[in-house]
């Protein structure tokens, strides 16, 4: 697998800072590009109107005579100009675009990813819990809910992106394979260490051997080097996957998520987005489907 376009949505925070610090690591080693998307969040109403995915820059079509800009959105579209040139700047050597839209910062992620080649989203993420998390939630949570690209979520203030121990958690089923060869690209990419594991919890015990035999087929079919194979107890599969990964020093934590939606999501949960939430370590995530 290639890494050649990488989409960094940013809101100029020192989450999304790091996000992009991570993505330019990346894109150096892997000589891809970058779109850098800023938006400038709609309200419903508005956006009902036909007042979304208007490009501030006018690549798009529509400028600021076009949409009638207040001398309060004037200023703001200076500041956001003044911040695109500075990372711009900052980051000379890379291969930066900028993109600013008006719209809803989710939405517009996923009608880039739609539109657009994206071989990999990179968000940065600070968690969330309680109440903030089944009610407000976050648009990290809904990238990683519903993009059809895998979404690097970056945990922390990365200033060097270091990567040397990367965990798949899994159940080693054929779904799972579908995130392996991007795992294998962030381990050759990085020189890392991939730990396989497998959290065996009170509901779903298995014997050891059958655990590990699967994960050494596994690594077999799909040409795995540098592994490790590890059946892990512990009483919930994100608890363990947390455990483990503070066990071996984990500098990213691979999922698969299926993208549940609604009411299913709330009975069944979403591993993923807990571990994403609640985790130190950097997650990457993936579709199962």
């Amino acid at each position: 697998m290639e890494i050649k376009k990488i989409l960094v949505p940013t809101d100029f925070s020192e989450q999304a800072d790091s996000a992009l610090a991570a993505a330019v690591a990346i894109a150096k080693k892997e000589g891809a590009e970058i779109t850098l998307l800023h938006v400038i969040d709609v309200p419903e109403a508005e956006y009902a109107q036909g007042g979304s995915n208007i490009d501030v820059f006018g690549s798009a079509g529509g400028g600021e005579e076009e949409i009638g800009v207040v001398p309060q959105m004037v200023q703001i579209m200076k500041y956001v100009r003044e911040k695109m040139q500075g990372y711009k700047d900052q980051y000379a050597d890379a291969k930066i675009t900028e993109k600013v839209v008006f719209d809803r910062v989710h939405r517009h992620v996923y009608k880039f990813i739609e539109q657009n080649q994206t071989d990999l989203v990179v968000m940065g993420s600070v968690g969330a819990s309680g109440l903030d998390e089944v009610v407000v939630g976050s648009n990290t949570q809904r990238v990683v809910r519903h993009a059809q690209a895998p979404v690097f979520v970056v945990k922390g203030n990365v200033e060097t992106l270091n990567i040397k121990n990367i965990v798949l958690a899994s159940d080693f089923s054929d779904d799972a394979a579908k995130g392996i060869d991007l795992l294998k690209k962030f381990q050759s990419v990085f020189g890392a260490t991939l730990h396989l594991v497998s959290v065996i919890t009170p509901n779903s015990f298995e014997p050891t051997p059958t655990t590990k035999m699967r994960m050494e087929n596994f690594a077999k079919k799909h040409g795995l080097s540098n592994y490790t194979v590890n059946s892990f107890n512990f009483y919930t599969e994100e608890e363990g996957i947390m455990s483990f990964a503070s066990d071996v020093q984990a500098d990213l934590v691979g999922l698969g998520t299926h993208g549940r939606t609604g009411f299913s999501r709330f009975l069944m949960g979403s591993i993923a987005e807990n571990v994403m939430n609640h985790s130190a370590v950097s997650v990457l995530t993936f579709k199962l489907k």
